[in-house]
């Protein structure tokens, strides 16, 4: 039985008009990745998992207010679980995308049960205690959380292998709210470097998945 989140979609993609992909997409994505009509038919009820709810990140009792008092929070956060988070989050990230058609008569698995997990595990943190990281994290975990409702939401539920003009746009929509999560997870990661000097060990984005 699949996990909620997961669907094996048959797709036969053809070609799009560019007014098509410019009304759907609104991101400079590669054209490549978005001149294609993907069409579904889905083998179980991809309805993804309700995010648990948060609870308190581990920083300091008090609101942070001076650069020290920030880096510390920040660090803390990062110790505590963050780093966890967010390279769990890049790498399920990458699993999805795997999914993603790219080319006619193409079986995929569409499989967002572990980013969805993820993106539950990240809401777990809590906030990052510095305003201009968070604001990316926060950007990264809500686009991607729509991404993954959007493009399974476009999988036809009535048994028809060619998706309607509607729900190839929906489909075309998702990704592209997807590639916008993707940014925002590497401006976080980015910031986390620049500013507090914190990086993964390993590179999640080059390692192999």
């Amino acid at each position: 039985m699949n996990r909620p989140g997961r669907a094996r979609v048959a797709l036969l993609l053809t070609v799009v008009t560019a007014a098509l992909l410019t009304a759907c997409t609104g991101t400079d994505a590669d054209p490549a990745r978005a001149d294609a009509t993907p069409t579904t038919q889905p083998t179980s009820s991809p309805t993804p998992n309700s995010p648990p709810p948060p609870s308190p990140s581990p920083t300091a009792s008090h609101t942070p207010s001076t650069a020290a008092e920030i880096a510390e929070a920040v660090d803390k956060w990062y110790t505590y679980g963050g780093e966890t988070a967010m390279v769990s989050l890049i790498e399920e990230a990458r699993n999805a995308e795997s999914g993603r058609p790219r080319e006619a008569l193409e079986l995929v698995v569409l499989d967002f049960g572990g980013l969805t997990d993820a993106l539950g595990t990240a809401r777990l943190m809590g906030p990052i205690p510095d305003p201009k990281t968070q604001s990316a994290w926060a950007a990264a975990i809500e686009h991607l959380d729509g991404a993954v409702r959007e493009v399974l939401a476009s999988v036809p539920k009535d048994g028809r292998t060619i998706q309607s003009l509607q729900e190839t746009g929906q489909m075309l929509r998702g990704w592209s709210t997807f590639d916008e999560g993707i940014k925002s997870l590497k401006s976080a990661q980015a910031l986390l470097n620049r500013r507090f000097g914190l990086k993964p060990s390993v590179d999640p984005w080059e390692a192999g998945v």
